[in-house]
C-alpha cells in the first residue's frame, strides 16, 4: 500500500513538471515571436554584430531602406556599409558600445544604388551571462528631418529671391571674422552697393521687373567677386559684400569690376535697360573692429557718395560721422516741414528774348527753417528723394503753383505761364496724371499755361511708358520740356519720339559762353541744340544766364527764352508779384 502511494505521488509530481514545462516551453516561445515581432516589424532599421563587428541578423526596415538582400548584408561587416567620411567615428561608437556602454551618434549608411542615408544610431551591447556577446544596433532615417533643418536654415538665413545669403547671415559671418582675424595682417572691407532710382523701377514698371532687376545685378556681382568673399542681399535693392584683402586700394578693383559689369544692359519686353550703383566701403581694422561699426561706417559712406549724385562710390572716413549725425538732423527735421507750413514755393522769371517781355515762371521749392535758415535745395532735395518724401513736396508745388498762376491771371497777365519740376518718383506714379488735372480744376486754369519738367533720366526709364504719359498729359493741354538737356542720358534717338514741346539748355553750357574765340566748344553745343531743336519745332530756354553778353549771344543764336541772375533771382509769391508789375506783358504774348 505504502508503494501505490509512493507511485502514485511520483506520477502526479511528473504530471505536474511536464505541465509546467510545457508552459515555460510555449512562454519561451511566445517571448521569442514577441521578440522576432518587436525586430521583424519595427520600422527602425535594427541589426545585431558580434564583436569583430560582423552582422550576425537584420530586419525588414533595414533590407528596405539600404536595397541589400538578407543574405549580402549577413557575415558582412558593418562598416562597409558606412560612408568613409564617418568610419572612425563609428568604430570608435562601436568600441565604447562592446565596453558595455550605449552610444548615441549620427551617420550615413550607403544604399545598394550610390546614394546614402543620414541615419541616427544607437549601439546598445548584448549582454548574456554578464558578459558582452555582441552589439544590437537600431537605425533611424533622419534624412527628411536634415533637409528641413537645411530648408529652415535657407528661409532664416538665405534670401528667396536671388538666393543669396540674407542680412541675419552677413552680419553673424562678419562678427565671426572680426573675432578670427588679426589685425595685425589681415584686411576685410565692407562693401554697400546699392541700385540708383530703383524705386522708380519699381513704381513705373510694377515690382515683378524690379525683381527680375534685383536677380541680374546678383548674377552680375555673383560672376566679378572672388571665391573667399560674401555676397549678400541685405535689404531691397541694397547689396553687401564681405572682402578679404591685402590692402585697401583691392576695393577700388572689385568696384571696377562691378561697375563694369553692370553696365551690360538689361532687355524686359524688347525694351533695352541699364543700371548704376552707388557704393559705400569701410575697412577693418583702419575704420573699425566692430562688426556693427563696420556695418554703420559703410551705410554712411554709402550715403555720401549717393549725395555726389549717384553712380559714385566713397571709402568712409571719420568726419562722415558728423555728416551722418547731421544728415539724420535734417531727415527729423524735413518730415515735418510741410506739415508746418516751412516750404515755400519760388518763382523765377523766364524772359522772351524776342520780345524781352515776361512770359513765365518757374517754380522752385525752398524750406526756411526757424534754426536752421534757409536750407540749400541741393541739401534736402536729394534727402527727399531718398526717403520718400519727394512725392509730398512735388504734390505741395505743383498745387500752390498753379494756386498762384491763378491770382496773377486775376491780376492782369492772362497769358502768363508756370513751369513746375516733376521727379522722376513722381512722374511715375500711377496716379500722377490725375493729380496734374486735379491741381489745375481745383486752381481754375487753362491747362496750356502749366508746363511740366521732367529730366532725361525721368523718361530713359522706361520710354514706352514715359511716353504713354506725356501724351496723357498733352491731351489735357499741358506743356512738356526735357529739363537739363545734354547733362542725362542724350538719347537722341527717342528724342523725336517724345511729345515735348520745349527743351532746356542746362546752365553748366551757359556758364562758361562767351564770344572769346579761344572758348568756343559751350557756344557750338548751344548752336547744335538749338539748330536740332528748329529741325523739330521745339523752344528752347536757356537756363543760368548771367551776363548781357550771353544774352546777347544766345538772341543771335536764336534761342527763345531766357532765364538767370541777370533777370532775376528765384523770389517768393509776393516778390514775384512786384516784379511783374515792372514789366508791360503784351497782350497777346505766346509761351516758348
Amino acid at each position: 500500500m505504502k508503494e501505490m502511494d509512493e507511485y502514485l505521488a511520483l506520477s502526479h509530481l511528473i504530471k505536474m513538471n511536464t505541465k509546467e514545462m510545457e508552459e515555460l516551453n510555449d512562454n519561451l516561445i511566445e517571448s521569442e515571436q514577441r521578440y522576432k515581432s518587436l525586430f521583424d516589424h519595427n520600422p527602425d532599421m535594427i541589426y545585431s554584430m558580434d564583436l569583430q563587428g560582423y552582422i550576425t541578423s537584420v530586419n525588414h526596415a533595414l533590407v528596405q531602406s539600404l536595397e541589400y538582400s538578407e543574405e549580402e548584408l549577413l557575415s558582412t561587416h558593418a562598416l562597409q556599409f558606412v560612408c568613409e567620411e564617418d568610419h572612425k567615428r563609428v568604430v570608435e561608437h562601436f568600441r565604447l558600445a562592446v565596453h558595455d556602454k550605449p552610444q548615441n551618434f549620427v551617420a550615413n549608411i550607403k544604399k545598394k544604388d550610390g546614394g546614402h542615408i543620414l541615419s541616427s544610431i544607437t549601439n546598445i551591447p548584448i549582454v548574456v551571462n554578464d558578459q558582452v556577446v555582441g552589439v544590437y544596433g537600431i537605425g533611424k532615417n533622419i534624412t527628411w528631418q536634415q533637409k528641413a533643418e537645411e530648408e529652415i536654415e535657407q528661409l532664416a538665413f538665405h534670401d528667396s529671391l536671388t538666393g543669396l545669403p540674407n542680412r541675419s547671415l552677413f552680419e553673424k559671418r562678419l562678427r565671426e571674422l572680426v573675432s578670427e582675424s588679426d589685425p595685425a595682417n589681415h584686411l576685410l572691407a565692407v562693401m554697400f552697393v546699392d541700385i540708383d532710382h530703383f524705386k522708380i523701377i519699381n513704381e513705373s514698371l510694377g515690382h515683378h521687373i524690379g525683381d527680375v532687376v534685383l536677380r541680374h545685378v546678383s548674377n552680375q556681382l555673383r560672376q566679378v567677386i572672388h571665391s573667399q568673399d560674401l555676397l549678400c542681399r541685405f535689404a531691397g535693392d541694397l547689396f553687401t559684400l564681405i572682402l578679404t584683402i591685402e590692402k585697401p586700394s583691392d576695393v577700388i578693383d572689385t568696384a571696377d569690376r562691378i561697375e563694369e559689369a553692370l553696365q551690360l544692359p538689361i532687355y524686359l519686353d524688347g525694351q533695352e535697360y541699364t543700371v548704376s550703383t552707388s557704393i559705400g566701403v569701410s575697412i577693418y581694422p583702419n575704420d573699425s573692429t566692430s562688426a556693427d561699426v563696420l556695418i554703420k561706417n559703410a551705410d554712411t559712406a554709402l550715403h555720401k557718395a549717393k549725395e555726389k549724385g549717384r553712380g559714385k562710390r566713397e571709402f568712409f572716413t571719420g568726419d562722415m560721422n558728423a555728416f551722418t549725425l547731421e544728415r539724420l538732423k535734417l531727415e527729423g527735421f524735413l518730415r515735418k516741414a510741410v506739415q508746418k507750413g516751412e516750404l515755400e514755393p519760388y518763382f523765377q522769371p523766364q524772359f522772351c528774348l524776342k520780345t524781352e517781355r515776361i512770359l513765365g515762371f518757374e517754380a522752385l521749392v525752398r524750406w526756411n527753417h526757424p534754426d536752421l535758415g534757409l536750407v540749400s535745395p541741393m541739401q534736402f532735395i536729394p534727402l527727399a528723394e531718398e526717403i520718400g518724401l519727394i512725392d509730398e513736396i512735388g504734390r505741395f508745388v505743383l498745387f500752390e503753383s498753379c494756386k498762384q498762376l491763378k491770382r496773377w491771371h486775376d491780376d492782369g497777365a492772362p497769358h502768363l505761364s508756370i513751369s513746375v519740376n516733376v521727379s522722376g518718383r513722381q512722374f511715375q506714379r500711377l496716379s500722377f496724371v490725375y493729380e496734374v488735372k486735379e491741381a489745375i480744376e481745383t486752381a481754375g486754369i487753362s491747362a496750356e499755361y502749366l508746363h511740366l519738367e521732367l529730366t532725361e533720366s525721368t523718361m530713359i526709364q522706361n520710354v514706352q511708358y514715359s511716353i504713354s504719359i506725356m501724351e496723357e498729359l498733352r491731351e489735357l493741354g499741358v506743356r512738356l520740356s526735357i529739363d537739363d538737356f545734354g547733362t542725362g542720358y542724350s538719347s537722341l534717338s527717342y528724342l523725336k519720339d517724345f511729345p515735348v514741346d520745349y527743351l532746356k539748355i542746362d546752365q553748366s553750357f551757359i556758364r562758361h559762353l562767351s564770344d572769346d574765340f579761344f572758348n568756343t566748344s559751350d557756344a557750338a553745343i548751344i548752336k547744335a541744340i538749338i539748330m536740332m531743336c528748329e529741325g523739330l519745332s521745339l523752344s528752347t530756354v536757356a537756363e543760368g544766364v548771367e551776363t548781357h553778353e550771353q544774352m546777347k549771344l544766345l538772341q543771335e543764336y536764336g534761342c527763345h527764352t531766357a532765364q538767370g541772375y541777370i533777370i532775376s533771382k528765384p523770389m517768393p509769391a509776393c516778390e514775384a508779384s512786384e516784379f511783374l508789375r515792372t514789366f508791360l506783358l503784351p497782350k497777346n504774348s505766346t509761351t516758348p
